[in-house]
């Protein structure tokens, strides 16, 4: 089990709820998981203004990461889960988990 928790409170990283929302958690726990057991990893991607589901340019580190964050879901992420997760997970890894849930459970 996964020292990585959401909690109550936490908003919706999809906004879309059920089965959609439940994939998109995992594969941000995935990350983060994975992250924690590549210490020396630094993933890397360009995202582009505008365009959404999308990225470019993945250094072998966050290809990686983000095949370990498909795999969680049985590889079925589509390219805005991808990218949104994985900003929610590079948030959660440069800021703290506990900082992290903090902002989940803003309203907004």
């Amino acid at each position: 089990m996964s020292k990585y928790k959401y909690t109550e409170k936490c908003r919706e990283i999809s906004g879309i709820g059920g089965g959609y929302e439940e994939a998109c958690r995992k594969m941000v726990i995935s990350g983060m998981e994975w992250l924690e057991n590549h210490k020396n990893a630094t993933p890397k991607f360009d995202q582009f203004k505008n365009i959404y589901g999308f990225t470019a340019n993945e250094n072998e580190d966050m290809q990686k990461m983000q095949s370990a964050m498909n795999e969680a879901i049985n590889d079925g992420a589509t390219g805005a889960m991808m990218q949104c997760c994985t900003n929610h997970v590079l948030f959660a890894n440069k800021n703290g988990w506990e900082k992290y849930i903090l902002e989940m459970e803003k309203v907004s």
